[in-house]
């Protein structure tokens, strides 16, 4: 072979010849896969899983601040109807959870909903409870943890679950005695939500007939009826619905 054929031949051998191409790695993969969102942090909305076209059906009933270590975070109270499936309860309650989140003006290290059947919100709540926070738990409180890395934890009562029914207005009853062994009379208040010695009415005997007035529900703690006796001196006032037994 003459040096003139043997430059070509080399030519010719190196230009069919291609590079191997570089197998990707892991993070490159992942990016591609992954597109510019896979940066994007999560919205409240999202870890929540609220929608936009969501419907509440709750009130706010009270809001308050339980700043800990210079960490801000907020309790909000609401009031929902009765009859909510155990699904409907929680989205309701996802959504108070993002409405206190949202609420500002500081941005918040975790947040709390108390959710109550009864007007009443002065104690333990008796619908449900939820809380959005690092890890779901309300002392893990942070503003610097990714949203990404929270959670909600909601839980029930399942004093909610239960039928619960009232006598109506104008219902004949008789006062009796719940724990007799505690006491011989039954007490009246003049205060549904007082029950101290000054709110005592009068401290009347089982067995006296008496017509329902009226009644308010103070969820976990109870039904309190308002009463007038039907016989007798006239009393009115407010007893527990333990002490009432319709005729």
């Amino acid at each position: 072979m003459t040096r003139l054929a043997a430059a070509l031949f080399l030519i010719l051998l190196s230009a069919c010849e291609k590079p191997t191409p570089k197998e990707p790695t892991a993070t490159q993969e992942f990016a591609s896969a992954k597109g510019p969102a896979a940066a994007k942090e999560p919205t409240a909305a999202e870890v929540l899983g609220v929608k936009p076209d969501f419907t509440p059906r709750y009130a706010v009933a009270t809001t308050e601040r339980f700043d800990v270590g210079g960490v801000p975070r907020l309790s909000m109270k609401v009031t929902v109807p009765r009859g909510l499936t155990r699904e409907d309860l929680e989205a309701n309650v996802r959504h108070a959870l993002l409405r206190a989140y949202e609420s500002g003006p500081v941005k918040f290290g975790a947040v709390s909903v108390l959710a109550y059947a009864s007007a009443k919100t002065n104690s333990v709540y008796d619908a449900a409870k939820g809380d959005f926070a690092p890890g779901g738990k309300w002392s893990a409180s942070s503003t610097t943890v990714p949203l990404s890395e929270w959670k909600a934890q909601v839980d029930f009562s399942d004093l909610y679950f239960q039928e619960r029914t009232y006598l109506a207005a104008g219902t004949r009853a008789v006062l009796v005695l719940a724990n007799p062994e505690f006491s011989k009379t039954v007490q009246v208040s003049r205060k549904a939500g007082r029950w101290q010695d000054e709110d005592t009415v009068a401290e009347l005997k089982p067995g006296i007939p008496v017509v329902v007035v009226g009644h308010e529900d103070f969820g976990i703690a109870g039904v309190r009826y308002e009463v007038e006796t039907v016989k007798g001196p006239k009393c009115r006032g407010w007893v527990h619905a333990f002490d009432l037994k319709a005729k």
